[in-house]
């Protein structure tokens, strides 16, 4: 077990490190589009991140939470420990946030964007409950990252 602790550690940071990574760098690049005025400009935007999405977000989330819960068996930790639960529960409202929620609002914006229907594209980026969804997952991701390095209780 000694050996298996420092492995799943690495592999859960690494992990965190990617999935925070694709997740700020998709907001960002989502708010960039959303300021820029120029539609070829925008779709680029757009490329780039489906790209961090992709490769560092959706990778990340499939490293760091398996690798979470090991963790907390290797380290002894109890799944019904507080902080290890609620962590659980919010990474799986995250997951299902982002696969299911984004995942059909991202193919309304690819259609609006293929389609060249920029008033479409900015209403579905910019509507009101797009922002507070956006504001939660922010808020979620925060609360989680605190719980793995405070450890309550």
């Amino acid at each position: 077990m000694e050996v298996v602790r420092p492995v799943l550690a690495l592999i859960h940071v690494a992990g965190a490190f990617l999935y925070v990574t694709g997740f700020l760098s998709t907001k960002t690049l989502t708010q960039l589009a959303i300021a820029e005025t120029d539609p070829a400009r925008r779709r680029v935007i757009f490329g780039i991140g489906d790209r961090f999405d992709f490769r560092f977000q959706i990778l990340g989330a499939n490293l760091v939470g398996p690798s979470g819960v090991l963790l907390a068996i290797a380290n002894g930790y109890s799944l019904t420990q507080a902080w290890v639960l609620i962590s659980i529960a919010l990474f799986l409202v995250l997951t299902y946030i982002g696969a299911v929620i984004w995942r059909r609002r991202s193919a309304g914006v690819r259609e609006a964007l293929e389609a060249g229907d920029d008033p479409r594209l900015m209403a579905l980026l910019t509507e009101p409950r797009a922002r507070r969804l956006s504001a939660i997952e922010i808020v979620l991701v925060a609360t989680i990252v605190v719980l793995m390095v405070v450890r309550p209780g």
